[in-house]
């Protein structure tokens, strides 16, 4: 159970009970009031010593959902944080789902937007990473670095460095399943890809052989939408061609040891942009996906299922056997 007090606390006083906490050893079970259900959190984990990581059944969503439709509160962050025990104005920022959402001491509208259900394929935990109590003296023989206030902004700027690589390697993922969705969609615009048969062509009139070309045109622009991202992917931000190694270096030789240096400042924007353009590389890949290939496919699939029906149409005209014509063939052989 969490071992906090009430999140009506001050500020200090609460940011002070979570980082006296003992970091958790497994998932820990906090009842959810007034649902009769319950959310799974861990305290300080490995990857996030700053903060904590919860996941939410999917039952919680539909007792959120029968909550809503009778007026009563919804499942949000701000109502989460009260039933663990935290203040909101102590909460920096949060992933949820691999989205950031900052925290702004607690007045943030993110905090009371309803929480939906993650989507397919999205990371089902939402991060949560707490301020880090202000530190009022240096340590000895530690001066700051050049652009670095503080101690206290040095941890600052380690611990957003931290979540926006968490967030890297979170988008990663998300990434490799978006790309394979992209190579299954391009698989099947190139099936579509190609000329009318010689029996679609004979019953096709002027017209379908006219829009079966746009068609075509349709699926060509699609596939090399789709071909674009997926190479933007493979020799881009996200592979060995692009920056990747190189953050990758950075983070476990500067931030995991939180060794200040000139030019941190330009650093943490550097791993703001990464984790920015990865999110945009994702979301032009799911959106290419969702609306340009199965646009084209649709259109593609109606036009095909339309001059087919014709085709048959126009056979069951030739041999002239209809079920009916058929089912009266056969009760005048009985005769």
């Amino acid at each position: 159970m969490a071992e906090f007090l009430p999140s009506s606390n001050p500020p200090a006083a609460s940011q002070a009970q979570f980082f006296a906490r003992v970091p958790s050893t497994n998932w820990e079970q906090i009842p959810l009031c007034g649902t009769g259900g319950f959310l799974w959190v861990w305290f300080k984990p490995p990857a996030v010593p700053n903060g904590f990581i919860i996941r939410i059944p999917n039952e919680m969503f539909a007792a959120s959902q029968a909550q809503a439709d009778v007026g009563l509160a919804c499942l949000t962050m701000r109502r989460l944080l009260g039933e663990i025990g935290i203040d909101p104005t102590i909460v920096s920022l949060w992933y949820q789902y691999g989205a950031p959402r900052e925290g702004r001491a607690g007045t943030s509208p993110a905090f009371d937007q309803k929480i939906s259900p993650p989507p397919a394929g999205a990371d089902p935990q939402v991060v949560v990473m707490i301020d880090v109590p202000a530190v009022t003296e240096l340590p000895f023989g530690q001066p700051p670095r050049s652009g670095v206030a503080s101690v206290t902004s040095l941890t600052k700027v380690f611990d957003e460095m931290e979540a926006d690589w968490y967030a890297v390697l979170l988008l990663e993922k998300q990434l490799l399943l978006a790309r394979k969705q992209l190579t299954n969609a391009l698989g099947r615009l190139a099936a579509l890809d190609r000329d009318l048969s010689p029996e679609e062509r004979l019953h096709g009139d002027r017209q379908d052989r006219s829009d079966w070309q746009e068609v075509r045109r349709l699926l060509k622009d699609a596939a090399t939408k789709l071909s674009r991202y997926v190479k933007e992917h493979d020799v881009g931000e996200t592979s060995a061609a692009g920056k990747k190694n190189w953050f990758s270096e950075v983070f476990q030789k500067f931030v995991v040891p939180r060794q200040p240096f000139d030019g941190l400042l330009a650093l943490h924007r550097e791993f703001e942009a990464y984790r920015k353009r990865l999110q945009i590389l994702l979301q032009n890949m799911q959106l290419s996906n969702t609306n340009v290939a199965q646009e084209a496919e649709r259109k593609a699939q109606q036009l095909l299922f339309r001059i087919g029906s014709r085709a048959r149409s126009a056979q069951h005209k030739t041999t002239g056997w209809t079920a009916h014509r058929w089912l009266t063939h056969k009760q005048r052989d009985q005769m």
